[in-house]
């Protein structure tokens, strides 16, 4: 594995010659109900990251810990960025992976909040058209095949997440409390909704199972397999 926090300069410099793609694995630093811990978006993105690592030889950026996170922003534990300070923080990144020789950059991210992937697609939009480079953008969420979950419209701290962190980290688990589906209202546009989010959970973890966690995780991965082939291989415009 060509773990880019664990090389040296020369090492990386000879890495370059049999490949030019990284993953940079992005999450959250968020609440996820009151039975997993604030790092599960950054942790899910990571192990997943680090097993298609395994299985190719590819570069593995160290993690970015934090994103837009608005819905949770008033829980303990939630520490949020602007949409304009992500997008400028990850187009400062991938200007500076091209110039450290990279090609090719698969952006995993672990969190998928609507502000969130705006500002992600918009960085990755504007360090492609400065630089002759290729970015992609896949959310881990979107790798799981809906038709697996049990929960209809599971999300945040729910069945999925709750299987992974299962899987990835079973003693950062603490039980698996009741579902809960905040209700939100469709076209209004509230300044806080913290009092509509119960006890942080989006779906429900009730759900939930090793075996689960266990089927996702691979989805996860092979989903990541299959956006590095179209990254290195789709056709350049």
């Amino acid at each position: 594995m060509k773990l880019l926090a664990e090389m040296s300069w020369p090492e990386i410099q000879e890495g370059l010659k049999d490949t030019r793609t990284v993953i940079l694995p992005i999450g959250a630093t968020e609440e996820h109900g009151p039975h997993l811990p604030i790092y599960t978006d950054t942790i899910q993105a990571i192990e997943v990251a680090n097993e298609v690592a395994r299985r190719r030889d590819i570069f593995l950026a160290p993690p970015v810990h934090y994103g837009v996170c608005r819905s949770t922003r008033r829980f303990p534990g939630t520490i949020t960025v602007s949409h304009d300070g992500l997008r400028s923080y990850i187009r400062d990144i991938l200007l500076s992976f091209h110039e450290s020789g990279f090609e090719k950059v698969l952006i995993l991210t672990g969190h998928a909040g609507g502000q969130h992937m705006a500002a992600l697609e918009e960085a990755c939009q504007m360090a492609a058209e400065e630089k002759d480079f290729r970015v992609s953008l896949v959310s881990l969420f979107d790798l799981i095949d809906p038709a697996a979950v049990e929960a209809p419209g599971d999300g945040h701290a729910g069945e999925i997440e709750t299987s992974l962190m299962m899987k990835i980290r079973a003693d950062l688990v603490k039980g698996r409390p009741e579902r809960h589906f905040p209700i939100r209202p469709r076209f209004l546009v509230m300044r806080d909704v913290r009092h509509l989010m119960g006890n942080g959970i989006m779906g429900d973890p009730s759900r939930a199972s090793l075996d689960k966690g266990e089927m996702f995780f691979e989805m996860g991965v092979k989903g990541v397999e299959k956006a590095l082939e179209e990254l290195e291989s789709f056709p350049e415009n």
